[in-house]
């Protein structure tokens, strides 16, 4: 081989090993080892860059050529024994030994003196000679030479055989021995063949790449080492298994697994772990503990998972703590040729400090969802006995001013006097039945009906609402269907109609004369189900920007003077998004101070077959006289009994009155069939109350008892009160304060005759 070439060869591993040198002086905690390594690389730097000095000036004859070669070759010759002295030195700082200042002083003592020795040789030519031709000879004690350079280099690898064949059992020490023999098989064979084929590649050279090779073999350790050091931070230790060989090796541990289990040691997964199990894991948790660290149990659960984890309790000197387990595969799901798992990754983590703060946490929440759940029963046992409560004047209120109201002789003043009154108590009425409402939406128990219902029927029923509170107040209303929408839908009308309603009639109460409120529809079709817009715009006073965010809020209002002037308790915004909410549709509202305001609803429905709607959709009102019914009134009130019986005396319906349930149930079953036509029950009553009553009745064993009509008048008026009396038998439910109206069309549905087709 050409000296050009060998320059350009020993050019390019300079190039590299500069490079390892620059890189590892970044490294500011360095062990021993990387000190020694980056060491012996510079070393071989200054050999290289010798070596290419010797090939220039070898055989050239200029001033000072031959003194110039005589000091290359002296302190190429010298380094060459020192670099193995400090080989020798790294040798043993992977071996785990420590190097002191005596061992340094120690093993660097023959480098230093054949240092020494090649030095003088460049006057003396004891070690080598330089012709006049500037050829390079050996001298008298080259062989010496030769027994300090390869001398170290044999006891180097002579303490790592004795070192190795000590240490059989250690993984760790045996991959740092594996990657020390690549010196020796690249830089010592290398050497060899240079003695005797001159025109191959120099000692140096191939110590050079011996070097570049366990550099990268220590970087890609040291990148290991790191990531295991940053897990060690998460876990107290970490094991590789084969599930195969049913062996793992500890790579990390921050403790003595009593006392036995050190880092690199190969042991039995199934044994070591159910020993483990069996000292430190408490009884309670063990039978799962040793169920999930099951070969088989491991292999299936990692079929699909890429990490498994398992908590359990221990107890290590009488001291209990929580720890994790988590086990994954060092290959990826995709990753496996047979799809079966074959090594796995194992850490234990010490998350005591979490768990108890997860059940302490836990316990808090369940203890707060207690207190909730509590708070949220005693609240609607609250508004259930105010409601009763309350109706239960108000019932007397509103009926005796329905009576004096039929009194054909009151004046005027006291005419409007009591109308006034009317209208206050359903004013306030209006409000128990939307805080009423507020408390089923909060606790869950508003229920929405899936049924098919008349679109043509709900709206006209809004727009008969709506255009008589416009004409009232003197407004334009205008409503519009876009476009072609179907007639018959499936969900539940009369919350819709409600939340139409309610936004309708906001427009209306904030829009003064001569105002215009619009109700326009459009329908978005899909093939099963559809979309439909309703969109309320008015030409009110319009709301400010920066109170729209909190327009749903429950009694938000703008400003107290608009309470003042249009009323409302600030709950009907409120209960409409909560009931849009219910049936997954969206609200959106646009305003402007003074410029009106625009509400958008979008309500998804299913469609259906006109086919669907039931049979009594909307059945024309019967047109009977109620004169001449006798009636049975079940009140434990007196003033409420007497009302009643006013407001029926008006209509022609007689009654008698029993003051509970049980007396109910015996003036009923005491009567001739047919006495009465029908009962009015109360729910609340002293003795026996309405639902026991309703029971006792049906169950009468003469003809009219399955058929009598009996209606709930009562003061309970959430939906599960409804429920209860359709359970009981009774066939309708009317909430306090009766409204005679309600009930006479109620007694004429009953009553009425069966359609015969």
């Amino acid at each position: 081989m050409s000296a050009a070439i060998h320059i350009e060869l020993d050019a390019i591993c300079l190039l590299l090993l500069c490079t390892i040198v620059y890189q590892s002086r970044k490294n500011v905690n360095q062990q021993m080892s990387g000190i020694l390594l980056r060491m012996t690389a510079t070393g071989i730097i200054v050999q290289l860059v010798l070596d290419i000095l010797w090939r220039m000036v070898e055989e050239q004859l200029f001033p000072g050529a031959i003194f110039a070669n005589r000091v290359i070759n002296g302190l190429y010759l010298g380094i060459g024994v020192c670099l193995g002295c400090i080989w020798y030195l790294y040798v043993l700082a992977n071996l785990g030994y420590t190097i002191s200042r005596k061992i340094q002083m120690l093993v660097m003592l023959p480098g230093l003196l054949f240092l020494l020795l090649n030095i003088i040789s460049i006057w003396t030519e004891w070690v080598f000679t330089v012709s006049p031709e500037n050829r390079y000879a050996h001298g008298s004690l080259f062989w010496l030479q030769m027994i300090g350079a390869y001398g170290t280099i044999l006891v180097s690898f002579a303490h790592l055989i004795f070192r190795l064949i000590r240490t059989r059992n250690d993984a760790g020490l045996h991959h740092d021995i594996k990657k020390l023999f690549y010196f020796y098989a690249v830089t010592v064979i290398g050497s060899v063949v240079s003695l005797f084929y001159t025109g191959m590649p120099g000692t140096w050279t191939c110590a050079a790449v011996s070097i570049v090779l366990i550099y990268l073999n220590d970087q890609n350790r040291e990148i290991l080492h790191g990531m295991t050091t940053a897990m060690a931070a998460d876990y107290r230790s970490i094991y590789y298994a084969n599930l195969d060989k049913d062996e793992c090796i500890c790579v990390r541990t921050s403790e003595k697994q009593d006392g036995k289990v050190q880092k690199n040691q190969t042991l039995s997964l199934r044994d070591s772990f159910a020993e483990y199990a069996a000292n430190c894991v408490v009884e309670s948790d063990r039978e799962d503990f040793l169920r999930f660290i099951d070969p088989q149990n491991i292999r299936n659960a990692l079929t699909n998972q890429a990490m498994i984890s398992h908590r359990y309790l221990t107890c290590k000197d009488g001291v209990e703590r929580y720890e994790m387990l988590r086990i994954a595969g060092v290959r990826t799901i995709d990753e496996r040729v047979d799809h079966i798992v074959h090594a796995i990754g194992v850490g234990f983590s010490d998350v005591d400090q979490e768990t108890r703060g997860e059940l302490e946490q836990k316990r808090t929440l369940t203890e707060a969802l207690t207190r909730a759940e509590e708070a949220n029963a005693a609240k609607t046992a609250f508004l259930s006995s105010m409601s009763h409560e309350i109706r239960t004047p108000m019932n007397a209120i509103i009926g005796l001013d329905n009576i004096a109201l039929h009194d054909p002789n009151l004046s005027q003043a006291t005419r409007d006097e009591l109308e006034k009154i009317g209208s206050s108590a359903k004013h306030l009425l209006s409000l128990i039945n939307n805080i009423l409402d507020m408390s089923r939406i909060e606790s869950g128990r508003m229920v929405l009906k899936t049924e098919a219902f008349s679109f043509g029927v709900m709206l006209e029923q809004i727009n008969t609402i709506i255009n008589g509170q416009c004409n009232d107040k003197q407004l334009t209303y205008e409503s519009r269907v876009i476009g072609p929408v179907d007639e018959t839908f499936i969900g539940d009308d009369l919350r819709l109609r409600q939340v139409l309603i309610n936004i309708l009639g906001n427009a209306v109460k904030f829009t003064d004369p001569p105002g215009t409120v619009t109700f326009t529809v459009k329908q978005t079709d899909a093939r099963h189900a559809c979309t439909l817009r309703f969109t309320i715009k008015d030409t009110g006073i319009g709301m400010d920007a920066s109170f729209l965010p909190k327009l749903f809020e429950p009694f938000s209002q703008e400003d107290a003077t608009t309470t003042n002037r249009y009323g409302g308790s600030g709950l009907g915004m409120s209960i409409t998004k909560n009931m849009v909410d219910l049936m997954g549709g969206s609200i959106a509202v646009e305003s402007k101070k003074g410029c009106g305001t625009t509400f958008t609803v979008d309500i998804p429905l299913k469609k259906a077959q006109p086919a669907a709607l039931p049979d009594t959709q909307n059945p024309p009102d019967p047109d009977i006289s109620l004169a001449g019914l006798h009636v049975l009134i079940a009140e434990d009130l007196e003033i409420n009994a007497e009302i009643l019986t006013d407001l029926l005396d008006m209509e022609g319906i007689t009654s008698e009155w029993a003051i509970n349930g049980q007396q109910a149930d015996e003036l009923f079953s005491q009567s001739e069939t047919g006495h009465f036509s029908s009962i009015l029950m109360d729910m609340r009553m002293p003795v026996m109350d309405g639902l026991s009553a309703a029971r006792a009745i049906r169950k009468l064993d003469r003809p009219d008892a399955a058929s009598i009509p009996i209606i709930a008048l009562t003061a309970n008026a959430f939906d599960e009160d409804i429920r209860h009396c359709l359970e009981a038998g009774m066939n309708a439910h009317l909430s306090k304060p009766v409204d005679i109206d309600h009930l006479k069309l109620l007694l004429q549905k009953m009553l009425a005759p069966p359609v015969t087709a």
